[in-house]
């Protein structure tokens, strides 16, 4: 059961994002070292959001009040983060590689879906793997997670390449879209939670 540590790794990093996104781009700009040091830098801000989240997980859960306000940051840094995709200046490709390459690194340490998200799979997990009590599992766990997500970080190195070439996208274009997502998740979220407060 432990293996579905590899699974929710590579979910959680499916849909392309600012990270998935730095990531492709250091790839097919063949800046290896600065790639390998982002990976390295993704696996370990992974780890350590999924093993905090799910060691004060109870913790977290019993407490609404502090729970719902780290759902409203998180939420409400998506929404910044979607804004500044959407209005950011797309006067050049330069420039939005660089604005590309600051918000990958700025969601890899602050990445606002993070608790939320291992919340939730802590939740579900919680029921077939004692995750949190047991340190050796928890820890098999975690590795597990960090192997899922080098995995998709793969994929979107190698395919997803392949996927903007083909459909000719440039990056201001995946910007926009990614944008007008991260919009509309923070604001279908954020209403949630104002509405059931």
């Amino acid at each position: 059961m432990i293996l579905i540590g590899i699974l929710i790794g590579f979910y959680g990093y499916l849909f392309p994002g600012n990270i998935n996104i730095l990531v492709l781009d250091l790839y097919e700009s063949k800046k290896y070292k600065s790639l390998f040091l982002i990976l390295i830098l993704i696996l370990i801000f992974e780890s350590a959001y999924c093993l905090i989240t799910l060691f004060y997980l109870h913790g977290l859960k019993s407490n609404v009040h502090l729970f719902s306000m780290i759902e409203l940051a998180a939420y409400s840094i998506v929404l910044l983060m979607g804004l500044w995709m959407l209005f950011e200046n797309k006067s050049s490709e330069k420039v939005a590689k660089k604005y590309t390459l600051y918000r990958g690194v700025i969601s890899i340490i602050i990445h606002p879906q993070q608790i939320p998200f291992w919340l939730l799979m802590g939740v579900m997990i919680s029921p077939v793997i004692n995750i949190g009590l047991d340190l050796k599992m928890t820890t098999s766990f975690v590795l597990c997670n960090a192997l899922g997500t080098l995995l998709i970080m793969t994929f979107y190195m190698v395919y997803g390449s392949k996927l903007m070439h083909y459909f000719k996208l440039k990056l201001n274009q995946l910007n926009t879209v990614i944008g007008v997502l991260y919009i509309t998740i923070a604001v279908i979220s954020l209403s949630k939670i104002f509405i059931y407060s």
